[in-house]
């Protein structure tokens, strides 16, 4: 989607003959939608596409986890299994993302989500991270959820969004 010249003036608002309207500046902002493909990461999405309206531009993120994601894959190996994952994440993906940019990440040996999902953010010049907040319960609700990891270590702005 490209930016397009907006107003920066109100609706309604009348401006003074010797003030020119600003119409030249650009109001397109990059957001980043944290995506698992849950109702909450719909919710997420809606909300993102809401707020970016025409101009805006989308990105939906998956990082996969290669202990969690492929460990009820029956398959030769950990890496078919895997391929097995990222096929079936872009194709869910697909399904809901029209208009969007589709990423899916898969984590590497050490590696934590927030920290990948992050750097993607910062590699897709995202200008807000959109994301949705579940009730975390057992060991994570104890360590802390990805959203919370998010709102605490990103650089720009996280809107979350209920799930």
């Amino acid at each position: 989607m490209a930016c397009g010249p907006h107003s920066i003036h109100a609706p309604g608002v009348r401006r003074s003959p010797s003030r020119p309207l600003r119409s030249a500046r650009r109001w397109c902002m990059r957001f980043l939608v944290a995506w698992d493909g849950s109702d909450g990461a719909q919710a997420a999405l809606r909300q993102a596409r809401a707020l970016a309206g025409s101009d805006g531009q989308i990105d939906l993120v998956q990082v996969l986890n290669p202990l969690i994601d492929a460990a009820e894959i029956e398959a030769p190996s950990r890496r078919e299994a895997m391929a097995i994952v990222s096929e079936r994440a872009r194709t869910g993906m697909a399904a809901h993302a029209a208009g969007a940019g589709q990423h899916v990440i898969v984590l590497e040996h050490g590696e934590e989500v927030t920290d990948r999902f992050l750097q993607e953010a910062a590699r897709l010049n995202a200008e807000i991270v959109v994301i949705a907040s579940r009730r975390a319960a057992g060991l994570r609700g104890v360590l802390g959820s990805i959203t919370q990891q998010v709102l605490h270590d990103a650089k720009l702005p996280v809107l979350v969004v209920p799930a």
